[in-house]
């Protein structure tokens, strides 16, 4: 029986995925550097900011901070004024609330812009913890899903992990936790099915119908 739910944040609540990418490429034009193409970025997705770079170039520490920086205060701003849930999100939340389960946010964005998301959308009462950049090793490592779940005070299979990126079902797979992929981020059907999820839905609604 599931009695606990851990959430993605960018991509699989919040339609943030296309200002990130966006704000990345302006950002590294700036720079001269080469742009990262949405099939990597999609393939990346989850992943942090200076990893999903490295990826594609060499760049100092201080280089990767910077863009990272710039990244975040750029979806910042964007968030304080043009980002919205993605389809659903407020009464799937309801939805899982109504029926008892834990609810937690597992994400790579830093703490700051994701309070002020959570927080411009009222969100706060739904989850009952919340995990950023900054307070767990970066995904697929399973440390934070762990530990949100040991918080949960539930067993792994008593939980879900929900995610639009090939990342997020590694992260699930890595804690020994069902994952179900949504396809609301950037990341093409392709690569979600590459990873094997236990489940892709369309729409974070069908979650209800599948937890039931």
């Amino acid at each position: 029986m599931i009695k606990g739910v851990v959430f993605d944040f960018d991509g699989t609540l919040v339609d943030s995925m296309k200002l990130v990418f966006e704000a990345l490429n302006v950002i590294l034009r700036r720079k001269g550097l080469p742009e990262i193409e949405a099939g990597l970025l999609g393939g990346m997705a989850g992943l942090p900011v200076r990893d999903i770079i490295s990826g594609k170039m060499h760049l100092s520490e201080d280089d990767l901070r910077e863009i990272e920086r710039d990244v975040f205060g750029a979806y910042l701003e964007f968030c304080k004024s043009s980002c919205q849930l993605l389809p659903s999100v407020e009464n799937t939340l309801k939805g899982l609330k109504s029926m008892g389960l834990k609810l937690g946010v597992l994400t790579t964005t830093p703490r700051k812009p994701l309070e002020s998301v959570v927080k411009r959308f009222a969100l706060q009462g739904y989850f009952d913890i919340m995990l950023a950049m900054e307070d767990a090793k970066s995904k697929p490592n399973p440390d934070g899903l762990e530990q949100i779940i040991r918080e949960f005070g539930i067993s792994k299979d008593e939980c879900l992990y929900v995610g639009d990126s090939p990342i997020d079902v590694l992260t699930g797979k890595a804690a020994g936790v069902k994952t179900i992929a949504v396809t609301t981020g950037i990341t093409t059907l392709e690569q979600l099915k590459e990873k094997a999820p236990d489940a892709i839905i369309t729409d974070l609604q069908q979650l209800l119908t599948y937890i039931k």
